[in-house]
């Protein structure tokens, strides 16, 4: 595996700190990622865009009473640092079970039937941009983007190529290492 500069390693600690802050919707581990105040966009999975920390924050608690997310497999595509800015490229799946809910009568129902339902296992792919700036202004990494998105199905056929995720493997590109940090 390859040697990471000091900025990489830090890219690649907060992106480690993320992924792993969804087993079990850890908040507080989560917001350490981000910066303060309304600086944060996220285009989330469920394909809603969300504002600033404290809206994240929120989505985090309102998905605590619905899903159970466990430990992640994440795997890194690109990961490129050019001065004060940062990307990462990623491919995951994470398990996921729906939870059950009481209503105010008492009644159990499957939250997801009207309003959101969460596969077993989803297969995602993310985009992470990260800026030297925790919001302050203060000259430390944080999150300023994420943008997560559904993977095909691993035995769908690419397009014009033919392959598929399965038989590339997770994370896979032609001609480059693959590494993750989390899973």
């Amino acid at each position: 595996m390859r040697e990471f500069t000091a900025d990489e390693q830090a890219i690649l600690q907060l992106h480690k700190d993320w992924w792993e802050s969804n087993n079990g919707l850890d908040v507080p581990r989560m917001r350490q990622v981000f910066p303060t105040g309304d600086a944060y966009l996220m285009f989330n999975l469920n394909g809603h865009p969300y504002f600033g920390i404290e809206e994240k924050t929120n989505l985090w608690q309102w998905y605590r009473g619905r899903i159970e997310i466990t430990a992640p497999l994440v795997k890194i595509m690109r990961l490129d640092v050019v001065g004060d800015l940062a990307y990462i490229a990623a491919e995951g799946v994470f398990p996921s079970r729906q939870l059950r809910q009481a209503d105010d009568s008492g009644e159990v129902l499957l939250i997801g039937e009207s309003e959101q339902s969460f596969p077993p296992e989803i297969r995602m792919r993310a985009t992470e941009v990260y800026k030297r700036d925790d919001g302050t202004g203060e000259l430390r990494w944080t999150m300023w983007h994420f943008h997560c998105s559904p993977l095909p199905p691993a035995d769908e056929p690419r397009p014009s190529v033919g392959d598929t995720s399965e038989q590339r493997g997770l994370g896979a590109v032609p001609g480059h290492e693959i590494f993750g940090v989390v899973g």
